[in-house]
């Protein structure tokens, strides 16, 4: 038992902050089912947003971190890891964390101003839902493998966008998780703008061709190695740390 306290605490101290957002994630919902056994309602009356909000200001944060089911907790850890991984490796942590707290603090507002039913808001889906967007904008063509099967991360996103409008116009009070979700949306644009611009977004109809390596030409093979030293000087010093040239080369680079 001390062994396993052990492995988890080196694991915890040696993690990226988000993956220690992770943890808090399961640490949260584990209270949340130990206090819910007790018939103790803590989280929900001092955590969750709800219209009361300015009683407790601090929950325009706060309810990104509790998650009441499983699945949907197992869902959104999934997509968050998966698209905070992917940006990490093109800006380092900064970058993705402003994305990410940006969509919690937007989706809260636009529940806050735009939801008219009575439930509270849970779950970090707006702050996820803004690396997602962030991610589609950049690399709409990235190809995603599961075992034998491959396809485009658009479509994981035209899923989403998907399932969204049915829950937005399936009852007379839109689903406020949705809502939450367009600020998501909005914030992940918002960076991408605010970085590259609204940009050429032809990108998202051109399919990706398969690298050959033995026919690859020297000026193919510099562009690559440049690629990655600017993508190591990020990993190192961050996004900011890039000249303006660096930063319009990797975008370019990205539209290829």
């Amino acid at each position: 038992m001390e062994s396993l306290y052990s492995d988890i605490s080196y694991r915890i101290r040696n993690s990226n902050t988000f993956e220690k957002i992770i943890f808090l994630n399961i640490a949260v919902y584990i209270s949340y089912l130990i206090l819910d056994l007790f018939n103790l309602s803590y989280i929900n009356q001092y955590f969750t947003l709800t219209s009361d909000y300015l009683y407790n200001p601090w929950s325009i944060i706060t309810y990104a971190f509790i998650h009441e089911g499983f699945y949907e907790l197992i869902f959104m850890l999934i997509l968050f890891y998966y698209s905070s991984s992917k940006l990490i490796n093109l800006y380092g942590e900064k970058i993705p964390l402003r994305i990410f707290f940006t969509g919690i603090i937007i989706g809260g507002l636009f529940f806050l101003l735009f939801y008219n039913g009575n439930g509270p808001l849970i779950g970090s889906s707006a702050g996820t839902y803004a690396l997602l967007f962030f991610m589609l904008c950049y690399m709409p063509n990235d190809l995603i493998k599961i075992s034998f099967i491959k396809f485009e991360f658009k479509y994981i996103m035209f899923l989403l966008f998907f399932m969204d409008i049915i829950r937005l116009f399936a009852n007379n009070t839109p689903d406020g998780g949705v809502i939450a979700h367009l600020g998501g949306y909005l914030a992940g644009f918002y960076h991408y703008t605010s970085v590259y611009g609204i940009g050429d977004f032809k990108r998202f109809y051109k399919r990706r061709k398969p690298r050959n390596k033995k026919n690859e030409s020297p000026a193919n093979f510099s562009r690559q190695k440049k690629i990655d030293i600017i993508l190591d000087k990020i990993s190192k010093s961050g996004y900011d740390s890039l000249s303006k040239s660096e930063k319009e080369y990797l975008f370019k680079s990205g539209k290829k």
